[in-house]
């Protein structure tokens, strides 16, 4: 008998229409589908500074607004890991889902925006031009090492 050893890939627990209503009308959330939460620039901020402080991931959440039983103990420790990661390496944290690719930010006047909407896109702006500098540093090693 051939036995697969295909590995389990998780998938995260649904969320109820209930459940994302709730998680909807919570100030600190950015969006909400199904199986997928965002958090505002404004609550990824506050809970870093906290979370460096040496609050606990849950308590940061119910603080904060959040159900612990609705988001479930993987959402909360994952999201917390991911951001100090994140922080570590440098990278400020957007509203922007980390599976959204950056795009060419193209020129506006951030004085015509409202103030939150202003900041979330030269952050944007600015995590794509730190992209561009790492590529050309990379090509600029590559040439190095062809002469």
């Amino acid at each position: 008998m051939e036995v697969s050893l295909m590995r389990k890939v998780h998938s995260p627990t649904k969320f109820t229409l209930e459940q994302m209503k709730v998680l909807a009308e919570n100030p600190f959330t950015h969006r909400v589908t199904e199986t997928y939460i965002s958090y505002t620039l404004e609550f990824k901020n506050i809970f870093l500074a906290r979370y460096e402080a040496g609050e606990m991931v849950k308590d940061i959440f119910v603080s904060l607004g959040y159900d612990p039983a609705i988001l479930g103990n993987d959402r909360m420790y994952c999201f917390a890991r991911r951001l100090s990661i994140k922080a570590e390496a440098g990278q400020m944290p957007t509203e922007e889902s980390p599976r959204i690719k950056l795009e060419k930010p193209t020129n506006v006047d951030y004085n015509t925006m409202p103030a939150q909407q202003s900041v979330a896109a030269m952050q944007r702006e600015i995590a794509y031009l730190r992209q561009q500098v790492e590529f050309l540093k990379k090509i600029t090693e590559l040439d190095k090492g062809r002469k």
